[in-house]
């Protein structure tokens, strides 16, 4: 049987990793860069902590090459904004503030980089009277409430510290959107919105629930009655180590309790979707492997970051080579419009 035309566009997921997704940024160059099946076009988008950063720089129209000059030529070592500059003073802020770096530096470098975007330019044009939708999902946590966040859709919910009206996504920026996104606890200093009760509500890191939501997108036939258009590719990493790897070089003099808040944090992290994937989305998930890089690694040597960057390029080159549009299966077990092959039961 003669296999599906090639389709150039998709949507894309991408997990987060801190440093890491400079291995995500090489792997979008290497789906650019395939000899017979490149993906040149991400129509919607969506990512966790740096998947967020991807996602929301490729959703306001620039290229895979474009993200990979600016992940090579990204402050890293500005973000970790201590008190003083001070690792020490970090330690105090987090006892006050619940979070040693203040999270700014980030956001000021990241709305310079977007030149100021709101969601608004990345709405999807709709007729009268439908429902907003937007090609950019952003996963956040709300531990106030205990909520998976999906933004913008779920500001509609909450409101500025002090204001009396609820937020319009579409005057939102994405730099402040992706900055609630990359709250890694502990690390940085958690967003504070008010719910629609007037109570605080702590907003973390989307990855502490769900660091690779590749569910997103995804079309359920018995509910449209329509087949997906395009493929939703997942991009995840596989290696490295998450957020307090430096422990694990002094695992003999850092207590235990410390140790086991990491393990359950990490777990929270990772065994939802990791699980997910296993039982419904492994044809379309490409694994990138991060070394031993660590999420909070500010201070990456151009060494290490190249390595992340071709080992993104090899694992795209090696996912697509094997790939076949025939094979896609989407959560909901939907195959691709145009596939003569039936769905999985």
């Amino acid at each position: 049987m003669a296999g599906m035309q090639w389709i150039t566009e998709a949507d894309g997921v991408f997990r987060g990793g801190g440093v890491k997704g400079l291995a995500l940024a090489g792997a979008l160059c290497g789906f650019a860069e395939h000899p017979t099946k490149p993906v040149t076009t991400w129509r919607s988008v969506a990512g966790a902590s740096a998947g967020a950063i991807i996602a929301s720089y490729l959703a306001t129209g620039h290229s895979a090459q474009q993200m990979l000059e600016l992940a090579r030529s990204t402050p890293f070592a500005s973000f970790a904004d201590f008190p003083l500059r001070s690792k020490l003073a970090g330690v105090g802020s987090l006892l006050v503030a619940h979070g040693m770096a203040r999270g700014d530096a980030f956001e000021r470098w990241f709305d310079e980089v977007l030149e100021g975007a709101t969601f608004a330019s990345v709405r999807i044009p709709s007729a009268n009277g439908d429902t907003p939708a937007w090609r950019l999902k952003l996963i956040a946590a709300d531990v106030t409430n205990r909520r998976l966040l999906v933004l913008p859709d779920d500001l509609v919910g909450y409101r500025l510290p002090g204001s009396s009206r609820l937020i319009d996504p579409d005057a939102f920026t994405i730099s402040r959107a992706a900055r609630m996104s990359m709250s890694i606890p502990y690390f940085f200093r958690p967003v504070e919105l008010e719910d629609a009760n007037g109570r605080t509500a702590v907003i973390v890191d989307g990855g502490t629930l769900s660091n690779f939501p590749v569910w997103l997108f995804d079309v359920d036939p018995a509910v449209t009655g329509r087949l997906p258009v395009r493929p939703t590719f997942g991009f995840t990493l596989t290696g490295g180590r998450g957020v307090g790897g430096a422990l694990t070089r002094l695992e003999r003099l850092t207590p235990w309790g410390i140790r086991f808040a990491f393990d359950i944090f990490h777990t929270a992290q990772e065994a939802w979707d990791a699980r997910f994937v296993s039982h419904s989305t492994r044809v379309r998930t490409l694994a990138i492997d991060a070394a031993d890089v660590a999420t909070t690694q500010f201070d990456l040597s151009p060494e290490k970051q190249e390595l992340l960057v071709e080992n993104g390029r090899r694992a795209a080159k090696a996912f697509l080579d094997g790939f076949r549009l025939e094979d896609y299966l989407n959560t909901f077990h939907a195959r691709l419009e145009g596939s003569s092959e039936p769905a999985a039961p």
